[in-house]
């Protein structure tokens, strides 16, 4: 049994090959485990010559990852592998068909995995049942394998921090959180952990057989559980890495970050989404618009930089509620920002209930669905009571431009040298 598993063409991204495809590699890892030969293709950079790319590939099942802006070219590699390979099963899972599968059904894959594709893709592989397929998820996720970062070029891999070439990781799967605009709703509620050992191994792991010394943690939100915060932290000490995590305002202290800082933390991304209380609480953030300043204050207290994601168009935005969020960056001051248009995907509260809350949301194509990408290729396809999606767009367009002036940052995804590993 042969197994060959895609990432589709990301090209909306400013550089769709910063980030390893780490959830393939995760299912690659438990394929082979069960006795499964596999191999994974990254497409990324390759939609001017897709067919060129895919060409002398031949499997018995094609195994293909999509997000929503990434599947319209799953759908392509589909039509590709069709021709080529016309005896070949294709199967599709990850964020999108998740969301959506009947669609992907309805687009002619022969499996579609709903939540996660560890057991799924050996019993796709090894007992050939099809359709829509949804497997129990791992409770004990210390019993997955580590992802299979041996099947691509992983030093190809690279995203800035600190200087140097990061390499992605996640050491815990789930949210314990319900924002109405996240599509987490299709997925299991709470957390998994990995035990502080399985991911010391991991990243080792990255350090001695991959030469990485910076590192990317990808969990939702690392500060939600305190004690095992600290237990990491106290683990990693030693290691005199660098790394950048997620956090959540109302579930990280000063102390944790201290104690982040001395474990090689350089940098921490925070929800802020919106500077306005109304916002936050029409979306179901359940924290204080007071809190997300906070905690930038005590970033800058331990030497931590602190990166504000927020957004426009959320249900309720007001002339006044942009303004709120614009004055919020002007007193709390992050040292970097991620702004965005709200993008209203499949499975969110908010998509699959636009009653309920101040929102028009207008026909949205897959492939422009991407809310973080190239400056100056942006839409809105949103619109509230009192700005229109052209309003929003002007806005946005407005005060990203004051943001990079304001803190003297551009976003983006730099590149290290090799000489800065």
């Amino acid at each position: 049994m042969k197994l060959i598993l895609l990432n589709p063409p990301s090209p909306f991204l400013i550089d769709p090959r910063a980030f390893p495809p780490l959830g393939i590699l995760y299912v690659a890892a438990a394929a082979r485990e069960a006795g499964i030969d596999v191999a994974v293709r990254d497409l990324a950079g390759s939609e001017g010559a897709l067919e060129e790319a895919m060409s002398g590939l031949r499997a018995d099942v094609f195994g293909l990852t999509a997000t929503t802006p990434q599947y319209p070219w799953a759908k392509r590699v589909l039509g590709i592998v069709r021709r080529v390979s016309p005896a070949a099963r294709v199967v599709v899972g990850g964020a999108h068909p998740s969301s959506d599968p009947q669609s992907c059904l309805s687009d002619g894959f022969d499996a579609v995995v709903a939540g996660e594709g560890e057991r799924a893709i050996a019993r796709i592989c090894l007992e050939g049942i099809g359709g829509l397929v949804r497997e129990p998820y791992w409770k004990d996720v210390d019993e997955l394998p580590l992802p299979a970062r041996d099947l691509v070029a992983i030093r190809e891999y690279g995203y800035s921090i600190d200087g140097g070439r990061a390499t992605t990781l996640i050491t815990s799967r789930g949210c314990p959180f319900a924002c109405a605009f996240c599509s987490k709703d299709v997925w299991e509620r709470g957390v998994r952990f990995h035990s502080v050992g399985r991911a010391v191994r991991e990243v080792r792991e990255c350090m001695d057989k991959y030469g990485f010394r910076h590192f990317l943690f990808l969990d939702d939100t690392l500060t939600v559980n305190a004690r095992r915060l600290f237990e990491l932290c106290e683990a990693l000490a030693p290691l005199r890495i660098a790394w950048r995590a997620y956090a959540r305002a109302e579930a990280t202290t000063r102390e944790m970050l201290a104690a982040m800082k001395r474990a090689g933390c350089v940098e921490i991304g925070i929800g802020v989404e919106s500077g306005a209380q109304e916002i936050l609480d029409a979306v179901c953030k359940r924290t204080k618009v007071e809190r997300n300043t906070q905690l930038v204050r005590w970033c800058r207290e331990v030497g931590i930089l602190s990166n504000a994601f927020i957004m426009i168009g959320l249900p309720g935005e007001t002339h006044a509620t942009v303004a709120a969020t614009r004055r919020w960056m002007e007193e709390a001051r992050p040292d970097k920002f991620g702004y965005n248009i709200f993008a209203p995907y499949v499975g969110t509260p908010i998509r699959s209930h636009p009653e309920r809350y101040d929102i028009r949301i207008y026909a949205m194509p897959d492939e422009r669905s991407w809310v973080k990408g190239r400056q100056g290729e942006y839409e809105a396809f949103v619109a509230t009571g009192e700005l229109s999606r052209e309003e929003i767009l002007r806005l946005f367009e407005e005060n990203f431009r004051y943001f990079q002036e304001l803190i003297r940052w551009r976003p983006g995804i730099g590149r290290p040298d090799d000489a800065c590993e």
